[in-house]
């Protein structure tokens, strides 16, 4: 094929290699953007949870993804010997401790872990600072949500006593060989004295997004590659 002063003569062994490289990176980058298109959709009903009023826990909950980043209301009462402080967080530049607190729901059903807050490290470091519990029956309101993805261990235990690195309300159920529900409560308002710990919903969209450009941009680099490799200029 003669375009201008060049001939397009496509050859066998790289047009069969174009077509498949090109054929999986489209097919990669449109399944990246199901992906992309099905996160929105669960990003935009997990915020439009928030402004709901909220939801009362009084039992039992079988999912995580039932209850996620919905108000919820708690009655019960603490269990102050099962507190623990998670360590290494952040606020303003300081690190300190989430407070991490067991309520029993009713008194005697299933625990939840409530969140209460956050306060900075002391002079008592590595060791936690002393936050009261509050006696007698309890009444919790706050976001639902789980915590946040594991940060570097150094051990799969508590560093210290009650100080973890990381919240695992999975571990966290089996060392306390009790029914816990699937998510942790972050208080609102927090306890006195604690910073208010809180969550967005973000479910990797832009993660996706960059991955079907990169696959579309790879799908146009092949075609590009295949036409140069198969334009030459035409004899005089």
């Amino acid at each position: 094929m003669r375009l201008g002063a060049f001939d397009f003569s496509p050859r066998a062994v790289p047009t069969v290699a174009a077509v498949a490289m090109i054929a999986l990176t489209v097919s990669l980058g449109r399944w990246q953007v199901r992906r992309a298109e099905e996160k929105t959709q669960l990003q935009a009903l997990l915020a439009a949870r928030e402004s709901q009023p909220p939801l009362r826990l009084a039992g039992p909950v079988r999912a995580a993804d039932e209850i996620l980043f919905r108000r919820v209301r708690v009655e019960g009462r603490f269990v102050p010997e099962g507190q623990i402080y998670i360590d290494n967080r952040i606020v303003g530049g300081r690190a300190g401790f989430h407070v991490v607190t067991p309520l029993a729901i009713g008194g005697t059903g299933p625990l939840v872990l409530v969140n209460r807050g956050w306060t900075a490290r002391t002079a008592a470091y590595p060791g936690p600072p002393a936050i009261p519990v509050p006696a007698g029956d309890q009444v919790v309101e706050g976001l639902a949500a789980l915590p946040p993805r594991r940060f570097l261990e150094l051990s799969q235990d508590t560093i210290s006593g009650p100080v973890w690195q990381n919240l695992s309300i999975e571990r966290y159920a089996s060392r306390a060989r009790r029914e816990v529900l699937p998510v942790e409560v972050l208080a609102a308002p927090p306890a006195p004295g604690l910073v208010a710990v809180t969550a967005q919903p973000d479910l990797g969209v832009e993660k996706h997004r960059e991955y079907y450009l990169t696959w579309f941009s790879l799908a146009a680099t092949a075609g590009a590659l295949w036409v140069g490799l198969n334009l030459r200029r035409a004899p005089r």
